[in-house]
């Protein structure tokens, strides 16, 4: 286990949530044209 957050992030064009090691949203559903379209849902610690 990491002591690092994890970020629950969600995209309102895909209706769906990942997670991720960073809080710089990088959108992994759209590629580079939607590349930050979402936003940080909850901060996991």
């Amino acid at each position: 286990l990491s002591a690092e957050p994890v970020y629950q992030m969600y995209c309102p064009m895909k209706k769906s949530n990942w997670l991720s090691s960073e809080k710089a949203v990088k959108n992994p559903y759209y590629g580079s044209a939607m590349l930050t379209c979402g936003n940080v849902v909850e901060t996991i610690k």
